[in-house]
Formats: C-alpha cells, sequence, structure tokens
C-alpha cells in the first residue's frame, strides 16, 4: 500500500506594504525646506525647491494611499503636502523681509534706490577704498 504524495507547503499571503515611501519623503523634505526656508538668504535656493519637490511626493503619496485598503501612509503625504507649502511660504516671507529692511537701513544712510542700488553702491565705495 502507498501514501499518496504530501501538499506542498502552504504559501504565505503576501502582505500589502503598510507604509507610504512617497509620503515619507514628502514629509522629510518638508522639514528640511522648511528648516532651509527660514535661513534668511538660504531659503529662496534651498527652502523653496525642496517646498516644491514636498509638495509632489505629498500629492503622489496621498494619491498612492487611496488606492490601498486602509489608506495607509495618508496621513504622511498630507503632513508633507502641509510642510511643503509652509517651506516655499517661510522662504519667500524671509527673503521679502530681509529684502524690505536692507532697503530701509540704505534708505536711513542716505542711499537712493532699492535694495540691490544700494548694495551695489555700497559695494562699489568698498572698492574704491581697496583701491586707495
Amino acid at each position: 500500500m502507498s501514501y499518496p504524495p504530501a501538499p506542498p507547503p502552504a504559501q504565505p499571503m503576501p502582505q500589502q506594504k503598510s507604509g507610504n515611501g512617497f509620503g515619507v519623503t514628502a514629509l522629510v523634505l518638508g522639514i528640511i525646506g522648511l528648516l532651509a526656508g527660514l535661513i534668511p538668504g538660504v531659503g529662496i535656493f534651498i527652502g523653496i525647491p525642496l517646498g516644491i519637490l514636498a509638495l509632489i511626493f505629498g500629492i503622489v503619496g496621498a494619491v498612492v494611499s487611496k488606492n490601498r485598503v486602509n489608506q495607509a501612509g495618508k496621513g504622511t503625504g498630507i503632513a508633507g503636502i502641509v510642510l511643503g507649502i509652509l517651506a516655499i511660504a517661510a522662504a519667500i516671507v524671509w527673503t521679502v523681509v530681509i529684502y524690505d529692511a536692507v532697503g530701509d537701513a540704505c534708505e536711513e544712510a542716505g542711499y537712493s534706490g532699492s535694495a540691490a542700488e544700494c548694495t551695489d553702491q555700497i559695494n562699489q565705495e568698498l572698492d574704491d577704498l581697496e583701491t586707495n
């Protein structure tokens, strides 16, 4: 008497990922962009691009999480979107505040024109002092 062959071992059901890589990326980029956006002079060059990337990754992360059963990772995508917007806003606000402060200081010092013209005049005066 022969026995039937043993059944194959049961394969575990593939687990769906519970995280959201796009959302986490958006969150990290948003945090770094916001911190960079608060640094005067640096925010315009680092904060805005990172904020835009955080927005893009956050939107993709939120859309990807809608297709999941329990919408895992949707919160990180939304947080990335919010932080991206805050990073862009902080960089723009700080740039305007610094530009206005330089313009006001130039007017008080007796220079005319915009802040850019004022700094050009000051640089020219410094160059003249170095050559003399």
